[in-house]
């Protein structure tokens, strides 16, 4: 069979499934996020960024649903299990007028670089960390 095609009978095409829950997994579905991604050697900073990226559907719905200290003591928290140190400023030292209500730290402007594209040809985005 062509690799193309979907064949409803073959036992060991992958296939994914989505189950509806009363249960808020976004705890678990966090720690799965942030170990996966540092063990790839991302560090700490890195890996806010990909949650504040709204191209990470996952990750950006764990920080608008919790809030970005959530994350960051997620990120902290995971790291220390690891024995690894989570380096990024500290929410309680930025100044109050530049967080939002939600508790986020103000968004870092992003640019699109059409040099650089994705598998896709979209253009990438150009993360300042």
């Amino acid at each position: 069979m062509p690799k193309d095609e979907f064949d409803f009978e073959d036992p060991l095409e992958l296939n994914g499934v989505a189950f509806l829950t009363e249960e808020d997994t976004t705890e678990a579905m966090c720690e799965c996020f942030i170990e996966e991604f540092m063990r790839m050697g991302y560090n700490a900073g890195q890996v806010l960024t990909l949650f504040r990226n709204p191209h990470y559907l996952g990750l950006n719905l764990v920080l608008e649903k919790r809030g970005e200290k959530f994350v960051r003591d997620s990120i902290t928290d995971i790291f220390a299990r690891w024995g690894r140190a989570a380096d990024f400023p500290a929410l309680e030292s930025l100044p109050a007028s530049t967080l939002s209500p939600s508790d986020t730290m103000p968004a870092q402007p992003i640019t699109l670089d059409d040099t650089h594209t994705d598998p896709m040809g979209a253009p990438i985005p150009n993360l300042n960390l």
